[in-house]
């Protein structure tokens, strides 16, 4: 079983080269329960079906797919498929699809995808940014010039970060917007927090 996946939801359909790269070069493919077309533009068979199957075709997904039926209406599709990845030891996760369209959908998404960022290295790809979930650090390399915007759901959390236009030192940020549209400046960047942090970089 591979250790990563690309997670492919029905929202937003993705139109970068990134989202798409990843796709083709990820071992192992989930639909999220409905997203079939996109894989069907791509001229890509998914290894993996997941959700309570209430809105795909099974007939479309084809003889080399495989069907989980998750039939739990308390979870949304991308949580189960998230259950799965952990069950099955799979670490690395990209979620494509799962932003736009439907704020509430989105705004959902993340926080789920937060909330599993505990067990799961979980990166969302919408058709602006990567999206990241910073537990403690990350290393943010040759991405120099990108804009980039951090939220803490967390009002005290302490942030250190070098590599920025606007660079903290053990500070807190002073509202939501406080981290909003900042930039890297360097082809190496840190983000240190103490509490779990949301990291938003620019796709090119």
């Amino acid at each position: 079983m591979s250790t990563s996946a690309v997670l492919v939801a029905n929202g937003e359909k993705p139109v970068s080269n990134y989202a798409k790269q990843l796709i083709a070069k990820n071992n192992l493919k989930i639909c999220v329960d409905s997203n079939l077309s996109f894989f069907k533009e791509l001229d890509v068979e998914p290894d993996i079906i997941i959700g309570d199957l209430d809105t795909v075709d099974i007939n479309k997904s084809g003889s080399k797919s495989t069907i989980v039926n998750k039939e739990d209406q308390n979870k949304t599709d991308l949580e189960k498929s998230l259950e799965y990845c952990i069950a099955q030891n799979i670490k690395d996760i990209y979620i494509i699809g799962a932003t736009g369209e439907r704020d509430d959908h989105s705004l959902a998404n993340i926080m789920i995808a937060q909330q599993y960022s505990d067990t799961l290295n979980i990166e969302m790809i919408s058709n602006f940014f990567q999206i990241f979930f910073v537990n403690g650090s990350k290393e943010i390399l040759e991405k120099k010039s990108r804009n980039l915007s951090m939220i803490s759901l967390i009002s005290d959390n302490k942030i250190t970060t070098s590599g920025l236009e606007y660079n903290l030192s053990d500070q807190k940020l002073n509202s939501f917007s406080h981290g909003i549209s900042n930039r890297i400046i360097s082809d190496k960047c840190l983000i240190k927090a103490k509490e779990k942090l949301i990291l938003f970089i620019e796709i090119e």
